[in-house]
């Protein structure tokens, strides 16, 4: 008989995808963001994001937030680098989302996220309302205000 979690009926922490945006706003800190990160260290959620989502978010930590890298720092010691393979999950996201973010939903697709989070509604507005995607797209706001299980 299978002992793993699912048999034993517990759930699993949700695999929370950060998109580039929410990186750089958990590096410039506040009440959501420290939040989210003691969820990650209850391992009451797991986040994970891109190599391209964290280097987007490091270009602009660059640009417009430079005191804030070393931040930026201290969030990745609980956040996890997905693979960089999409496969066909590209296709699928150019689809739903402007071109500019298409890697994100793609990645998170890619490694099984349950939940992507991003800030920009404009982009990721439509899909927060869906729930044909196989992951839930949020704000943090939204996530958190929804409870992680």
């Amino acid at each position: 008989m299978e002992r793993g979690v699912a048999a034993q009926g517990l759930s699993r922490a949700p695999v929370v995808f950060l998109d580039a945006n929410v990186l750089f706003s958990a590096a410039i800190g506040g009440p959501a963001f420290e939040l989210l990160l003691t969820l990650a260290s209850e391992a009451r959620v797991s986040l994970l994001t891109s190599r391209a989502c964290l280097a987007e978010a490091e270009t602009n930590l660059e640009r417009k937030r430079p005191e804030a890298r070393a931040a930026l720092a201290a969030v990745l010691t609980s956040v996890s680098l997905a693979g960089d393979e999409l496969g066909e999950h590209g296709e699928w996201a150019a689809g739903l989302v402007h071109a500019d973010d298409v890697h994100a939903l793609a990645a998170a697709r890619a490694a099984g996220a349950d939940v992507l989070l991003a800030g920009d509604t404009t982009h990721f507005g439509p899909l927060m309302a869906r729930d044909d995607l196989g992951l839930r797209v949020r704000t943090p706001r939204a996530f958190l205000l929804e409870g992680p299980g």
